[in-house]
């Protein structure tokens, strides 16, 4: 009950000193040919918040008001937040419109009495001062309960939920993506590495590489059995007799035989321990005539030839690399000769 009379008293007086003021000003307008007025946004405003407080002024133009000075408070309960630049209108009849806002705010509840502001200005030798009409502003507070010993806390204390599985179900495909993504990037990378399909290795089996004499071997018999010399093809003849030998040379002593010419071919057949000295001048007199018989239009003889080709066969059989049979393989070997041997008796 009394804080419903407090709250009643506070009403009547802010609306006695607003019908004062308005007194004031028309009282001012009548008697005096300057006027100064204050007013507000509002006369009600909750703590913490702000509104702006205006300050008018009607003057002659050539008449010398001096405006009151403010810093940080109008009151001691109501403070200052900015400052505006005094805003000046020329009005028709030579008189002068001046106003200043003054944006405030209040941090104490209740109802906070503005008196009036005086304006001191010189009217010939005397200073005269005209004042402005008073205001009253009142700061409500809307919390039930305002303790500045507690400090500043929140309004409700966060609610501490416990974790659940449901959270991480929205980050379920981009996880399941991301796996997927790894396990395919390391296949590839395996893929890659290996530079073979692994499809392919399960499908198919790799036939094991032939060793280089006996591919030499087989394509020599080849030649042999064409005679391709005999029918006046002989730079074909002595083409594929060399390049059986160079890719042979290749595989067997691991140099580009293919791409050097007959002096290079010869130098590094010095650099290697070959198991008779004559192959080396069979491998010499192969290299040479075929030389002469692709480039220098020479026609050698059929004996030539057939020496040029024999000595291909030696060379191939005497510098041939020939794997360890086990015991059971030649065994199984001997038993096959044996059977052909009968059978051409």
């Amino acid at each position: 009950m009394i804080r419903k009379n407090k709250q009643f008293n506070s009403i009547i007086l802010l609306i006695a000193i607003t019908v004062c003021s308005l007194t004031g000003i028309t009282g001012n307008l009548r008697a005096q040919n300057i006027s100064v007025s204050a007013s507000l946004d509002s006369t009600l405003m909750v703590i913490g918040g702000q509104m702006n407080f205006t300050i008018d002024i009607t003057q002659p133009a050539g008449l010398m008001v001096q405006f009151p000075q403010f810093i940080d408070t109008i009151t001691k309960n109501i403070e200052i937040v900015e400052i505006s630049k005094p805003d000046t209108i020329v009005q028709n009849n030579n008189l002068l419109n001046i106003s200043q806002v003054f944006r405030i705010t209040s941090f104490d509840s209740g109802l906070h009495y503005i008196p009036p502001i005086a304006f001191e200005y010189k009217r010939g030798e005397l200073i005269e001062k005209q004042n402005s009409n008073a205001l009253a502003l009142l700061v409500v507070n809307p919390f039930v309960k305002v303790d500045p010993e507690e400090g500043i806390f929140d309004i409700k204390q966060p609610i501490n939920t416990p974790f659940t599985f449901a959270e991480l179900l929205k980050f379920l495909n981009w996880v399941l993506a991301f796996m997927l993504f790894s396990s395919l990037l390391v296949l590839g990378i395996h893929w890659w590495l290996k530079k073979r399909n692994p499809l392919k290795e399960l499908l198919f089996k790799e036939k094991p590489k032939e060793p280089a004499h006996v591919i030499a071997l087989r394509e020599l018999e080849q030649i042999k059995n064409q005679k391709i010399w005999q029918k006046g093809q002989v730079k074909q003849f002595y083409s594929q007799l060399t390049d059986v030998l160079r890719i042979y040379m290749e595989e067997r002593y691991h140099f580009p035989a293919m791409e050097q010419i007959t002096s290079d071919i010869l130098k590094s057949l010095k650099s290697v321990d070959l198991p008779d000295d004559k192959l080396y001048q069979k491998m010499k007199q192969i290299l040479e005539t075929a030389d002469l018989a692709k480039f220098a239009k020479y026609e050698p003889l059929s004996d030539e030839n057939d020496l040029s080709l024999i000595s291909a066969f030696f060379f191939v059989n005497q510098t041939k690399i020939e794997d360890l049979k086990s015991p059971e393989e030649a065994a199984k070997e001997s038993i096959e000769r044996e059977k052909e041997e009968t059978v051409q008796h």
